[in-house]
């Protein structure tokens, strides 16, 4: 053999062992890592479908995924509709060789996502033994079909050498095979059967085919040139007429899944899609009438796609799904680079590009979804910091270009449904927190929090709904609602009375602060500092005290006591808890009648001794003696000394005063010939009461319902009626006669308006007497009526059988005024009249 022939032999050897190695390797790290990783026994579906876009036809290609888990026959075989085998393609295939071009068109986009290389070889952890149908196709040369078998089974270099050869010889006779003529443009020409031959095999066809329902609508409005994905008996596509995606406008996408068995059970996907260039956001929504509601994308959804998912992305901190074609992901598609380095590298560069152009059209989608008051705004704005485990992003980076500018315009977009209804920002205009977000180490303190402050400010709380939402997605920046913040808002109104203002109208504060006290008892970690520090419990006088400042108040003090004390200059109700709040404080010592006592006793002894001391508390002093004269029986036992010494609590001045007064006093007794202060009381009462003398008028007379001069005599026997005239004035004949009319008048409007309602019924009206009517029933009661004339604006009752009749429980005054009849009941009477006190 000459050297040239052992060069070539040598050169052969070492090909075939560079593809063997390569091909070894990849598998060997496969078979480790197919049980334990959660994404890479879901790629094979991704890189399948990714070769079958690549070969398109026209823009546009057909995926089939037939599955038979069970049976005697398990298998899995994928088949599409794009270009032939080239016979680089063939050997590619066969040697692991990727024919992916990363060149761009002259668009700017990547021209293939990428074929045959060693991300084939993860669909062979379905099957190590692949069959792939194909038609060849070469400029110039006839269809060509072939079986070809691909064997991967072997755990050395030798076996995977062999099997590679034997595969490349399968196919060296492909031109004296018969012309083709199957193969038909558009149809399901190409097809990779896997044989599942373990449990192991069909985990990862299960895996890979659940990760298709959660992607694929995705992937359809990402990559417009996969037409349909049928997956027995279902099949995917985008909804007929879905047009080209407009740029920087907001579109809504809807994703077919059809069922084949039942064409007309059809179910949609909904995203919500703004574009620009090659960059593209998605984000699941539903829609009712005019209501567009967001959805959070599942944990299970990876955040970036590079046209097909990047499995792996899933924790990418991102609230929206980003796609570019032109990404660059690390070697098992797992991620994009986004490293930071001393050196320069345009792929990361080009990356972190896309990112921060993904994130100015994440702003445009929120703002879009504020302004036409989309719900469930908060899905758009999960954004946290990266995580140490994403190894392909740089922190620092992701916080400075991403996370920092996100969350300041997130501070300001109305994106909060309050618990009024109506969206607001987490910051105020003037940057002060605006929203509070309920926070606490329990759902149900955190539920409490939000119960108790919506009586409070409803229009700085997210709604109920929504409260374990924002719980989980609120940063540093935000308003955070715990107990102790509430506590901080109680103690700053100060008093009860700012507190009840502050709350929404209707709402009982004493109520409302035993919500409040027993959610403060619900803070175990809390609630002893929280009590003890700030002051949160009312006095009697309103004001918050702290808990060491208060007492209890045993209920047997009494009020005068307080105010007597209060005047001495100790206000006994600053330190007692208010008794109407529940403050859950029992351990409190108490303050009893017993130590008001003690105090009023000693302050008294103490001020009442110096006489100078004692003028500044004449108040005190004074009420101290009106309750002794009140209570003389209990003030001789509760305060012995005071008692017998009561002297001491008037001053020289007070005496003197108190002397002259009671001159005065006797004078006016025997001014008024009366002996008592009570008796003169009522004569100055009476005198107070007694009104201007009447003149006498025939509207008067009319008022009393006297027709005649008899009548009008035997009124004036009534003293009470007597004092109201004048006796300079006497009536005339003709004043009784314009009386009668006035009466008859009257009579017959208020039986005219009586007819008109619906629940009398006057029909056997009878008078008993000049102004009384009989015989009127009122909803089926019999009713007896007085009837009157007002025409001057009065009514004086005379007649004793009016005042007898009124006095039954079925009977009613009706008076006329000329302009409508009424009936006068006894409310109006008290207020008309202001009496507000009479014996019973």
């Amino acid at each position: 053999m000459s050297y040239r022939e052992k060069f070539d032999a040598s050169e052969e050897r070492a090909h075939y062992q560079n593809i063997a190695t390569k091909i070894l390797r990849e598998l060997s790290d496969l078979r480790s890592r197919v049980e334990s990783s959660p994404n890479v026994s879901k790629r094979w579906i991704w890189e399948l479908i990714q070769n079958a876009k690549d070969v398109h036809i026209g823009g546009r290609v057909k995926v089939r995924i037939e599955v038979e888990l069970d049976g005697d026959d398990p298998h899995v075989t994928f088949r599409h509709s794009g270009q032939p085998f080239s016979a680089d393609n063939i050997r590619f295939l066969i040697e692991q060789i990727s024919t992916k071009d990363r060149k761009k068109d002259e668009t700017g986009r990547q021209r293939t996502t990428g074929k045959f290389g060693t991300g084939f070889l993860i669909t062979h952890l379905l099957s190590e033994v692949v069959t792939v149908q194909g038609i060849a196709k070469e400029p110039g040369l006839p269809y060509r079909g072939f079986d070809l078998l691909l064997d991967r089974t072997g755990f050395d270099l030798e076996e995977i050498t062999e099997a590679v050869k034997t595969a490349k010889q399968s196919v060296e006779d492909l031109d004296d095979r018969p012309t083709s003529g199957a193969y038909v443009s558009g149809a399901f020409n190409t097809a990779f059967r896997y044989t599942l031959t373990d449990a192991l095999s069909r985990k990862v066809a299960k895996a890979g085919l659940e990760d298709l329902d959660i992607c694929l609508p995705y992937t359809l409005v990402f990559v417009r040139e996969i037409e349909s994905v049928e997956v027995s008996p279902r099949s995917y596509s985008l909804a007929k007429g879905t047009p080209v995606l407009p740029e920087a406008d907001v579109a809504i996408v809807s994703t077919l899944v059809q069922t084949a068995r039942s064409p007309k059970d059809t179910a949609s996907h909904l995203l919500a899609v703004l574009r620009k260039g090659f960059t593209t956001i998605a984000v699941p929504v539903s829609v009712s009438g005019d209501v567009v509601t967001l959805i959070r994308p599942g944990p299970d959804v990876p955040r970036l796609f590079c046209d097909f998912p990047l499995l792996g992305t899933e924790i990418f901190p991102f609230p929206v799904i980003v796609n570019n074609p032109n990404f660059n992901p690390t070697d098992p598609r797992d991620g994009v680079f986004l490293t930071t380095s001393q050196r320069i590298n345009p792929l990361s560069e080009e990356n972190k590009a896309i990112i921060r152009e993904a994130v100015a059209l994440y702003l445009d989608l929120l703002n879009h979804a504020s302004d036409n008051s989309w719900d469930n705004l908060h899905s758009l704005v999960s954004v946290r910091p990266a995580p140490s485990t994403l190894t392909w992003v740089d922190a620092s980076w992701y916080k400075n270009d991403v996370l920092t500018p996100v969350r300041r315009s997130l501070l300001h977009a109305k994106i909060v449904r309050t618990a009024t209804d109506n969206l607001a920002s987490i910051l105020s205009d003037d940057g002060q927190k605006f929203i509070w977000i309920p926070s606490g180490s329990k759902k149900q303190l955190r539920d409490k929090i939000w119960l108790c402050c919506s009586s409070w400010f409803p229009s700085q709380l997210p709604t109920r709904s929504d409260v374990e939402v924002w719980y989980e997605i609120a940063w540093e920046d935000c308003g955070k609602l715990t107990v102790a913040t509430v506590a901080e808002f109680v103690e700053k109104a100060g008093t009860l009375s700012a507190l009840a203002e502050k709350l929404v109208a209707g709402t009982d504060v004493h109520g409302w602060l035993n919500e409040f006290y027993a959610l403060l008892r619900l803070d175990e970690d809390e609630y002893d500092l929280l009590i003890n520090k700030r002051s949160l419990f009312p006095n009697q006088n309103g004001d918050f005290r702290k808990k060491s400042e208060l007492y209890r108040d045993a209920g047997n003090i009494g009020e005068p006591f307080k105010d007597i004390l209060k005047l001495l200059g100790d206000d006994l109700r600053a330190e007692l808890l208010l008794a109407e709040v529940d403050a859950g404080l029992d351990d409190l010592e108490v303050r009893d009648q017993v130590y008001a006592v003690k105090e009023i006793t000693s302050s008294v002894q103490d001020k009442a001794n110096d006489r100078e001391v004692a003028k500044s508390f004449r108040p005190a002093f004074r009420k101290m003696l009106l309750w002794f004269r009140d209570n003389k029986a209990r003030a001789n036992k509760l305060f012995p000394v005071l008692y017998r010494q009561k002297h001491l609590l008037y001053d020289d001045e007070e005496i003197s005063e108190n002397i002259e007064r009671a001159e005065q006093l006797g004078a006016l007794l025997t001014e008024y010939k009366v002996g008592t202060v009570d008796q003169l009381r009522a004569v100055l009462a009476k005198q107070l009461d007694r009104p201007a003398l009447l003149p006498i008028t025939e509207e008067i007379l009319a008022s009393m319902g006297i027709t005649s001069v008899a009548e009008w005599t035997e009124a004036l026997k009534d003293k009470d009626v007597a004092v109201l005239f004048s006796h300079k004035s006497t009536p005339t004949t003709d004043m009784f006669v314009y009386a009668q009319s006035l009466i008859a008048r009257a009579k017959e409007a208020i039986l005219a308006h009586l007819r008109a309602l619906e629940n009398y019924d006057v029909t056997g009206a009878e008078e008993t007497a000049p102004t009384v009517f009989a015989g009127i029933f009122k909803d089926g009661r019999e009713l007896t009526v007085v009837a009157r004339p007002a025409y001057d604006g009065e009514v004086i009752i005379y007649y004793g059988s009016e005042r007898d009749v009124l006095d039954f429980e079925d009977s009613e005054l009706w008076v006329d005024d000329g302009a409508q009849p009424r009936r006068v009941t006894l409310g109006h009477l008290l207020k008309t009249t202001q009496i507000r006190r009479f014996p019973v």
